[in-house]
């Protein structure tokens, strides 16, 4: 029992001991750390000010919080001026009201244990104004119709706080932003501009009338009275192809000995005569391509010098290269190598020509990413490669500089790959680069890397070259000296394409676009030859019952790239006619119009929206249209190709061999296609569902069409009004060419 006792004194002895050592160790604090608001200027007259929170911090016991001049709350309670006591971590706020008058300071002292800071706010230095001095835009006469017109800048003056903006019948930019016809905010110093189009009939006036702050004024447009439909640009200049530089020798210079060539069947083979009535003779003279870098240039202004390197390496490469040599500055319009009086206007104007093709270096990176986009290697020693060995080339030697020397390589696809495999930067809304490393870049067009990854480069190889330019036997391939022996398997420099639209505009408009070639006749023969081998179509099923007709068609691509490729300016349509008995229409999808345009197709009426890919069709309003539609940073659609980021559509027709699980990222599918278990490498299967029908026998015509230039794409450049654009509206407009015909299938069904 002692034992116990004693064991609990000495244990209530210890507990006396800690006790008092802790309270000797916190000995009590009340004065906080400093703390400080922030102070507020141009606050509103007459209004409730509040604080930014400051958190009591340092203190381990209850201490006084007093205010003066305001008002204080307490972790966000009721606000109060009463005294009272604040512990630590309390957070604290001030407010107080503002004064009745202009540019006037209002202080409120808060103090916690001693310790206080001041908390200012001062009110607006002036009256708010936001009603703008009156403006007026100029009007404008003589206008084209159906065109997007700009009004002059306005600038905004007379406010001292942001105003409200406000349209009705058009858009308007700020600052050179984007036009939008939402309402906004400007404030004083503003740049504005309107933008409305204009009527299609002419002498007609279109109005838009633009609020800013309660004051308006109205811009208004007035077309043509009379629209001649002529030209603005006067005829262009064709270049001298006689011209020598540093690197090159004009195309002139080349037909003395490679023109009035034969092959063992007399035909005539002649190099230079063949190419000059190709697009790639005439890449410089190209009006879309003209109208399409004025549409960028005007878009992204920042940015011409991009462009102008961009889009000259292959549509004027020689001028490119040479004046990257020199260090002297790229422009293609206005003072650029279009401009007959350029020091590089020959070279420009004689397009992707002989010295150019046959001087690209068989290089280690020849076929890749290094040397896609115009990237070629060229070097001073003027030495021509050519497909055929055991070579006399003292005449050329002595007659031109040249040396000619056999090379495997230009025979390959991986030459063509130089320009035909096209990534560009994309940027913002705002024009900014998002772009970063040349394979983050927007696969424009890669036709070659389709081909790699098609059949036509591995199981069953059959290279560029092959498909685009046609063989000859026994042509002697310089009709000097004399006695040259005729060589097998001559490649014919057709170049064939797809473009029997831009051919046809060559062909009818030689004055007006310096055209030097009458050679167009067997050229866009042999593009049609070319359309119509490109694929076929063939029914897989088809049935009558109960009224309602079921068929599905297949359809095959016969070429080693996706169809259509490259620009994604074109597309493919399928056209479905259904006819009764007595020949009359039940049923129609994808109608091309004389304009180009497509009944059915979403974009050609809104160029927001785009058609998507069908395995079922059952509406008139579907079609099936084979095309790539091109997205921006906001996945949205755009025309632009600077803003072109990704594609949100891609169902072109797939080559023999391409898996589309494993292709490469620049040339996946993209949309529902990828989906699609019947859009496959080589071919698509579709199925149309008819209902509604009482009849016994019906007939069915499909046709497979070719657009090199999408309607929906040609009305987004045309809302332009610059020259080259409205002078290639005209072109386009009177070309019966727009559309051509692949394929054709009929066949009839009966219950």
């Amino acid at each position: 029992m002692n034992l116990i006792l004693s064991f609990l004194i000495r244990l209530i002895w210890l507990s006396v001991i800690i006790t008092s050592g802790n309270i000797q160790a916190a000995p009590k604090d009340t004065i906080p750390a400093p703390f400080r608001f922030t102070d507020q200027v141009r606050v509103p007259l007459s209004s409730l000010i509040n604080s930014d929170t400051i958190t009591v911090s340092s203190i381990n016991s209850a201490t006084a919080i007093s205010i003066s001049g305001g008002q204080y709350s307490r972790n966000g309670g009721a606000f109060t001026s009463t005294k009272s006591t604040v512990i630590n971590g309390d957070r604290i706020q001030v407010r107080h009201t503002s004064p009745a008058s202009y540019n006037t300071t209002t202080n409120t002292i808060l103090t916690i244990g001693g310790v206080k800071d001041t908390f200012s706010s001062i009110t607006i230095p002036f009256a708010t104004d936001t009603t703008p001095d009156a403006f007026s835009f100029v009007d404008q006469t003589g206008v084209p119709s159906g065109s997007a017109i700009t009004s002059g800048n306005l600038s905004v003056s007379g406010i001292n706080a942001p105003s409200s903006i406000s349209i009705v019948g058009g858009l308007y930019s700020i600052n050179g932003g984007a036009y939008v016809a939402t309402a906004g905010n400007v404030n004083n110093g503003d740049t504005v501009t309107v933008r409305l189009v204009s009527s299609v009939n002419p002498g007609t006036t279109t109005s838009a009338i633009l609020t800013i702050g309660g004051v308006s004024d109205t811009f208004s447009v007035t077309t043509l009275t009379n629209s001649s439909g002529g030209f603005l640009l006067p005829p262009a200049s064709g270049g001298n192809p006689g011209f020598s530089s540093e690197h090159f020798s004009g195309s002139a210079n080349c037909t003395m000995c490679h023109n009035g060539l034969t092959d063992q069947n007399g035909q005539d083979v002649s190099i230079e005569t063949d190419w000059s009535s190709t697009m790639m003779a005439n890449s410089a003279r190209d009006p879309f391509w003209r109208a399409k870098v004025r549409s960028e240039l005007n878009r992204n202004p920042h940015l011409a010098d991009i462009i102008n390197d961009k889009c000259s390496r292959c549509h004027a490469p020689m001028a490119n290269f040479e004046a990257k040599k020199a260090g002297e500055p790229l422009e293609i319009l206005d003072n650029g190598f279009l401009n007959a009086g350029h020091p590089r206007h020959d070279k420009a104007l004689n397009g992707v020509s002989c010295t150019l093709c046959h001087q690209i270096k068989n290089s280690t990176n020849l076929g890749t990413l290094a040397r896609f986009t115009g990237q070629y290697e060229i070097d001073a020693s003027k030495t021509i490669y050519g497909p055929y060995d055991n070579l006399f080339p003292n005449p050329m030697i002595m007659n031109t500089g040249y040396t000619p020397t056999f090379s495997a390589h230009v025979k390959s696809s991986k030459l063509c790959a130089t320009c035909h495999n096209l990534k560009t930067p994309y940027v913002d809304e705002l024009g900014n680069v998002l772009s970063t490393t040349p394979e983050s870049e927007f696969p424009e067009q890669m036709p070659y890397t389709e081909w790699e990854h098609s059949s036509y480069a591995s199981t069953t190889p059959k290279s560029c070259q092959q498909c685009h330019m046609s063989r000859a036997n026994g042509v002697a391939i310089s009709n000097r000296p004399m006695w040259l022996q005729g060589r097998d398997d001559f490649a014919i420099h057709e170049f064939v394409g797809a473009n029997r639209l831009m051919l046809d505009v060559f062909d009818k408009n030689k004055q007006q676009l310096g055209i030097l070639s009458a050679n167009f006749a067997e050229t866009l023969s042999k593009t049609q030859s070319m359309l119509s081998s490109a694929a076929s179509i063939s029914p897989v099923i088809h049935s009558l019952v109960s009224n309602a007709l079921d068929f599905t068609l297949k359809i095959t691509s016969n070429t080693g790239h996706k169809l259509p490729s490259a620009y994604p300016s074109r597309r493919v349509i399928l056209h479905v006619t259904v006819k009764d008995g007595q020949g009359n229409i039940v049923f129609e999808s994808g109608k091309v119009n004389a304009n180009g345009s497509v009944e059915g197709i979403d974009a050609d009426d809104d160029r927001t929206v785009f058609e998507p890919h069908y395995d079922l069709i059952t509406s008139p309003e579907q079609v099936q249209v084979y095309e790539a539609v091109m997205g921006d940073n906001q996945n949205q659609v755009t025309y632009t190709l600077l803003r072109g980021m990704t594609y949100l559509k891609d169902n072109r027709l797939l080559p023999q061999g391409f898996n589309k699980a494993t292709a490469p990222a620049d040339v996946r599918v993209a949309g529902d296609a990828l989906t699609d278990p019947d859009f496959v490498g080589g071919s698509d299967e579709i199925s149309y569902r008819i209902s509604g029908l009482s009849g016994a026998n019906y007939s069915v015509e499909a046709e497979l069409l070719h657009q090199p230039l999408a309607y929906s794409f040609a009305q987004d450049l045309f809302t332009e009004i610059d020259a080259e654009i409205e002078d290639f509206k005209v072109l386009f407009n009177a070309s019966n060419a727009k559309t051509s015909r692949i394929a054709l299938r009929t066949f009839s069904v009966s219950r």
